[in-house]
């Protein structure tokens, strides 16, 4: 045990003078680490307990355990003294927004922790408890063994985890395959894709020899080297590894059928995605890179070798043609596109995405921006490409003023002086003039800021006794270190005025309690100590009028966007040379006869498209099915009016429903009737105009990814609104950066498995509707729905009330819940295969029933197990397209 004053003497640890120890667990640390009075500091709080003074040497000694971060971000945690050290870890965060105004009956307990990390720092989401150092030195040497073989078994469980999904990716892969195995153009990549086969599994084996061969540069022995290069660390995760890396190829293999030249490009971008790390050089940085986009592009040069027998080589130009819109040119610039790709991606999403994800979205976009060819593609590239890029560039130093003046307190706008400059008074008089209603109504309490306090409210002040020596503490709770200045004269906040030395939250630890911060670190802060924050010198008028005007002219901005460059390119890439507004008037209302009267009557049949006149006289000796409904009664422009009706109809259902359901039930049964909506919605629909479910998805994607912007921008007034709405609905990965992604992984969950099975689809149509049609009717469309819809839903609902079989694995999952999965999956593909073939798209006498139940389950049992075993990216996402990669292998 550490003591708090000088060193005691061998008498003071006697038995007499019994030391009391820190609670342990990790959910008694208090929400109010300032808060605590001095005479609750006597006996135990959750922090730590002062004991028994010495009376010999009068001062007082306690025991604290190892230092645990309080992740509040503030000034406080960097200090060293005892006090903050001793703090426990803050109580787990309920999984999936567990924490309303549900029942406290119907709430369940913190979910265990997720897998994987959240992000390399946090300790306290670590898969294995590993060994920790303790302060304590009486800690027997029993439980230092338990505590090991504790450790030792969480470890083997969770090799066998990432064993299984190895070999479940491989089953995949296999499977994959073996249904495009017997065609001949495949073949003819079998150089590619040997290629591809051997280089990823070299050089993650490599990669174990050259720390082995550091390590024995250093000086170890031959076998410390060995153990230092082939040891597993407890954190180590196959998921980057495999994931980024196989899917793209994969994905290809099951379209190429439709194209071939989705196989090279997967492969560059397949093998771009390997970590930098395999390949990086200690010594010369830029030549791991070097090497990197040499193993990318490796493959493209194998075309004429002859690595099998009886293999004819084929030049790379030759087997991609003269209308591919790939050229061995462009696939060996794909490596720095992707590099540069993930590094604007992971500046933009900060924490909120793992290292796969980044990796996939990458390759996703890449591919997206060589292969838009339909009408669809084009428009959902022109607002992720065009209209993202437009945003950074014109939006940028807007968003990023916005998010830097939120972030100033408006206590500390409050105690600025009135400007004395002729310039600032009648710039403080002009924005003293347009927030004078709003400030007043506001007067007196906090408003925008976080951490705002009234203007004259000062804490008060009690003393408290530590080491023989008063400290204060004020009683009210201090939002962050950012406070502490309350204390001091006004004049210390003035920019340029000289600052006192900031002192500990207790006098009594001094300097010595406050963390050295490395040289560099302490250059850097004092180069830009003297530089004052433009922020800070605003007035409480000026800064909440310059709020608006930057949110004004980000709303500007985009909007000119929207009707500038998107607008124009959709025109000519996507619409063959129609007006947007007035294609998509006749898209959606075509066929009303009165609409079509008022167009032609007003001439306006040039800027408003009008499809032809559906043909009711036809007579229908057969089965009347939802096609012939669609084409020649109702007609497509009325079918697209109808499904959007009915879309509406449903939203606002759902949404009645959890407004109605928020007394009564937790808030992860209220998630799920966001998954009901959807598999409502898009179920039924998307095999009635796949191409308008596709068009609308990627819209409403852009409309989230649109509006999460401004929420993490924090731009009035759009911004707390949608904060306050989605707060009971964010998971644990929705607090690891800015984006709020569950809506939106939702989202690109179900319309990932549509979009890739209309990728290079035939498309039919005329003049301006042409590609707007297509004739392909796939079961792997609605793969995502029902993976996302109805598995994870069915999963978390059964497992969590019913799941008390746990995997042999960490992560919480049960087979009760996997069981539902499956059998929810099974039972969403057998009823999809049916209203198939009840619409007309399908033939009945394809397959048996009994052939196509056996599929399905083994495609069920496939998810579920992959659902089960994911630790390298959202399940929402990766899941859906096991799905669909399944779907398509076994033909279902």
């Amino acid at each position: 045990m550490t003591p708090l004053g000088p060193a005691r003497s061998d008498n003071a640890t006697s038995s007499s003078h019994g030391s009391h120890t820190r609670q342990t667990s990790s959910l008694d640390r208090t929400p109010q680490p300032y808060h605590i009075r001095g005479d609750s500091l006597i006996k135990a709080t959750g922090l730590f307990t002062f004991t028994a003074s010495d009376t010999r040497n009068g001062h007082i000694t306690s025991s604290f355990g190892r230092s645990e971060s309080s992740e509040s971000g503030t000034e406080a945690d960097d200090e060293k003294g005892p006090l903050l050290k001793g703090l426990p870890a803050p109580p787990l965060r309920l999984r999936k927004g567990l924490r309303g105004s549900s029942p406290a009956g119907l709430t369940p307990a913190a979910s265990p922790l997720p897998t994987p990390p959240a992000f390399v720092e946090a300790r306290e989401f670590e898969y294995f408890g590993a060994n920790q150092k303790t302060t304590k030195r009486t800690q027997q040497a029993g439980k230092q063994t338990k505590d090991f073989e504790a450790y030792k078994r969480r470890k083997r469980r969770e090799i066998v985890r990432r064993c299984a999904e190895t070999s479940l990716l491989c089953v995949i892969a296999a499977i994959v395959g073996s249904s495009e195995c017997h065609s001949a153009e495949l073949w003819n990549w079998s150089n590619e894709l040997i290629a591809f086969l051997i280089l990823p599994p070299l050089a993650y084996a490599l990669y174990p020899l050259r720390i082995a061969r550091r390590a024995r540069v250093a000086g170890k022995t031959s076998l410390q080297a060995l153990r230092s290069g082939f040891h597993i660390p407890s954190r180590f995760d196959p998921g980057p590894l495999l994931y980024p890396v196989a899917l793209p190829v994969m994905i290809a293999l099951s379209l190429f059928d439709r194209s071939a030249a989705f196989l090279p490009a997967a492969i560059v971008c397949g093998l771009s995605s390997i970590p930098p790390l395999v390949t990086t050089t200690s010594r010369i940085p830029a030549l791991g890179d070097h090497i990197h986009w040499l193993v990318s592009v490796l493959p493209l040069h194998t075309s004429n070798w002859q690595l099998l027998h009886g293999d004819i080589p084929i030049s790379l130009p030759l087997k991609l043609g003269p209308a591919s819109p790939l050229s061995q040119e462009s696939l060996i610039l794909f490596y720095p596109l992707h590099l540069a790709m993930v590094s604007v991606l992971g500046y933009l999403t900060t924490s909120s995405l793992d290292i796969s994800e980044l990796q996939l979205l990458s390759t996703a976009l890449i591919n997206l921006y060589v292969f838009a060819a339909s009408p669809q593609a084009e428009i959902l590239k022109a607002m992720l490409w065009l209209g993202g890029l437009c945003v950074l560039i014109s939006c940028r130093h807007f968003l990023i003023w916005e998010v830097a003046l939120a972030r100033v307190p408006t206590w500390k706008l409050l105690r600025r002086r009135a400007p004395r400059d002729f310039i600032s008074q009648i710039d403080q008089s002009i924005c003293a003039l347009l927030t004078r209603g709003r400030l007043h109504r506001k007067r007196g309490v906090s408003s925008d800021s976080e951490d705002e306090l009234p203007v004259k409210q000062f804490p008060r002040i009690r003393k408290l006794q530590v080491n023989g020596r008063a400290s204060t503490m004020p009683t009210t709770e201090a939002l962050s270190s950012m406070e502490v200045p309350l204390l001091r004269s006004p004049s210390f906040d003035t920019p340029g005025s000289s600052r006192p030395s900031r002192r500990n939250t207790f006098t009594v630890f001094g300097p010595q309690g406050r963390k050295e911060l490395p040289t560099d670190v302490r250059k850097a802060q004092s180069n830009t100590a003297g530089r004052p924050n433009a922020f800070m010198s605003f007035t409480l008028e000026q800064a909440r009028a310059r709020k608006y005007v930057y949110a004004a002219l980000a709303y500007v901005l985009v909007m000119l966007t929207i009707l500038g460059p998107i607008r124009l390119y959709v025109d000519k890439r996507a619409l063959s040379g129609h007006e947007p507004f007035g294609w998509a008037l006749g898209y959606l209302l075509g066929n009303i006869p009165k609409f079509r009267f008022w167009v032609v009557s007003n001439n306006l049949d040039k800027w408003i498209c009008l499809p032809p006149r559906s043909k009711v006289d036809a007579v229908f000796d057969r089965h009347i099915s939802v096609e012939d409904i669609r084409q020649h009664i109702l007609g497509p422009a009325n079918t697209r009016l109808l499904i959007c009706i009915y879309c509406v109809a449903v939203l606002l259902v759902g949404i009645v429903a959890v407004f109605r359901l928020t007394s009564v039930v937790e808030v992860d049964t209220r998630r799920k009737v966001f998954h009901g909506i959807m598999v409502a919605m898009l179920l039924p629909s998307i095999f009635v105009d796949p191409c308008f479910i596709a068009l609308a998805l990627s819209l409403v994607l852009a409309i989230f990814l649109l509006l999460d912007l401004f929420r993490a921008s924090q731009l009035p007034p759009i911004s707390k609104p949608l904060t306050t709405f989605l707060a009971p609905y964010v998971d644990g990965r929705d607090h690891r950066g800015p984006v709020i992604v569950s809506h939106i992984f939702l989202l690109i969950g179900c319309a990932i498995p549509l979009w890739l099975s209309l990728a290079a689809a035939p498309r039919s149509g005329e003049g301006p509707w042409a590609g707007w049609d297509t004739t392909v009717r796939d079961l792997n469309m609605v793969s995502g729905v029902i993976c996302v819809g109805m598995g994870d839903a069915a999963a978390s609902l059964i497992g969590r009330r019913y799941g008390k079989t746990k995997w042999c694995w960490a992560g919480g999952k049960s087979l009760e819940g996997s069981l539902a999965f499956a059998i929810a999956v099974v039972c969403g593909l057998s009823a999809t295969w049916v209203w198939l073939r009840i619409g007309g798209w399908a033939p009945w006498n394809g397959q048996s029933i009994g052939l196509v139940m056996g599929k399905c389950i083994v495609a069920g049992l496939g998810a579920s197990l992959l659902e089960s075993t994911l630790t390298a990216a959202n399940d929402n996402v990766v899941v859906p397209v096991g799905l669909w990669l399944l779907v398509r292998g076994l033909h279902i």
